[in-house]
């Protein structure tokens, strides 16, 4: 928990000075994001069983510090989560209401809501036509808002399960996309992100259970 506090943290500091610097060569946009989600186990103990969609919501900020390159940020409303099969007994979930016994073969769907915040570099093409595609690589922290959890046979119906998230962790990612010029400074952008998380996630009581993503960028560029 500590090395993830210290990693959000140099996020959030990042985040910081971005905001405050000079307002030249700044671009910003809004996007609502389509996403699969699922979750990513180190232990033979659990296993991955299906993904969850949801929408990743926010905006983002760049910062050109040459012609091709910037600095990005921003913030999001961001909905994680997946099924996840529980291979071994001795296992329970917490919610608001109850604790529930997980029975070997038991397949929970869980789902949290984060507050994203992103740090990147991005780097773009020259304009083709009325065309500029894009690639990205960076990390990002994720404040856990709230969690759910659902399970037919235990009669769990999206019952209130966040103390199952860990309340941080922190995923790398990467994209490609395309932004179509419509005039100025303004683009329609489009494109394709792929995250993963490299801590734990999820409290599944063993092991490293954390959340990986494929996002379809749809944003406006200002």
């Amino acid at each position: 928990m500590k090395k993830t506090f210290n990693i959000l943290f140099g996020i959030l500091l990042m985040n910081i000075t971005f905001v405050t610097a000079q307002e030249s060569n700044r671009r910003f946009s809004i996007f609502a994001d389509p996403q699969l989600s699922w979750f990513t186990s180190d232990t033979k103990q659990f296993k991955p069983d299906g993904s969850v969609s949801g929408f990743n919501i926010g905006f983002t900020a760049e910062k050109y510090f040459a012609e091709r390159y910037a600095f990005f940020t921003g913030l999001s409303i961001d909905n994680l989560g997946g099924s996840l099969k529980y291979m071994k007994d001795g296992y329970k979930l917490e919610t608001r209401d109850s604790t529930y016994k997980i029975d070997a073969g038991t397949t929970l769907k869980l789902k949290a809501q984060y507050l994203t915040v992103p740090v990147g570099l991005k780097f773009k093409t020259n304009e083709i036509g009325y065309f500029t595609f894009t690639a990205q690589v960076g990390v990002s922290g994720h404040v856990r808002l709230k969690g759910s959890a659902w399970e037919e046979a235990l009669n769990i119906d999206k019952e209130t399960a966040s103390q199952q998230f860990n309340l941080l962790f922190a995923s790398y990612h990467v994209g490609a996309g395309a932004e179509y010029s419509l005039g100025g400074s303004s683009s329609i952008q489009a494109g394709i992100i792929y995250s993963n998380g490299f801590v734990e996630a999820y409290k599944a009581g063993y092991g490293k259970v954390s959340i990986g993503s494929l996002s379809l960028r749809i944003g406006i560029v200002f």
